[in-house]
């Protein structure tokens, strides 16, 4: 009986090394596979993170980075439109913007209306409508699509009205129409939000080279400014959103 019992211990003892080997082995392996784990959770963590920010970063250096086009409008111009008996004014001021075309550019297409009747010895006349469509190549002078830039415009512009020498000749006035194609430059700066809110503001300088000159207004400066030969055009109202 003591021979049995000192066999088994003698083989216990000679188990239990190789056993507690290779727990430790099995522990350590375990410890190594989950440490990598770890690891490459971390280093997947902070791959995404660094990503993140990147992306963080593109978005507020470059917030158009992920839109196409934009739109936008002058409402204040709206809270301006008035009707009556004998008078009516209507006015609208907005456009598309296209962001996708060349990263550092954008290609805008403003667009304006108005429609109004004129004044004479309290009565009113013919209405005069205006309606212009532009486009505009702005190139932004930093490295990304935001602002400060410059630009070049052609602008083309629909009068129709009461000519100016038959604006006392109330039994048959004579109305025209007249089809005008100007060019021209100007300076700007856009500011751009990561949601999609945009604002502007910009001078655009320019003269009409098509179409007839003075033919609605009363050599009044500005009366209506699509009507004489220089063209002036100052934004500052409008509000966008992009997409």
């Amino acid at each position: 009986m003591k021979k049995i019992l000192l066999l088994i211990s003698i083989i216990a003892l000679m188990i239990l090394p190789i056993f507690a080997e290779t727990t430790n082995r099995n522990n350590e392996n375990i410890d190594l596979y989950t440490n990598s784990n770890i690891t490459s959770i971390n280093k997947t963590k902070n791959g995404n993170s660094k990503e993140l920010n990147i992306n963080n970063k593109t978005l507020k250096d470059n917030p158009l980075a992920d839109k196409k086009w934009g739109i936008e409008i002058n409402i204040i111009r709206l809270l301006f439109i008035h009707t009556g008996r004998d008078e009516f004014n209507y006015t609208f001021s907005g456009g598309v913007s296209l962001f996708n075309i060349n990263r550092h550019v954008e290609l805008a297409f403003p667009i304006f209306y108005s429609h109004t009747k004129n004044e004479v010895d309290d009565e009113y006349i013919e209405s005069l409508q205006q309606f212009t469509l532009d486009c505009h190549y702005r190139k932004f002078l930093g490295k990304a699509q935001k602002g400060l830039f410059i630009s070049g415009f052609i602008k083309y512009a629909n009068i129709r009205g009461t000519k100016e020498d038959d604006w006392y000749n109330y039994e048959d006035p004579k109305h025209s129409i007249e089809n005008k194609i100007g060019i021209g430059f100007g300076i700007g700066y856009r500011i751009f939000s990561e949601m999609g809110l945009y604002w502007g503001i910009s001078i655009n300088i320019g003269r009409y080279i098509i179409g007839e000159n003075d033919i609605f207004d009363e050599d009044e400066f500005f009366l209506f400014d699509n009507d004489i030969a220089m063209i002036y055009n100052f934004e500052l109202l409008k509000f966008g959103w992009a997409f």
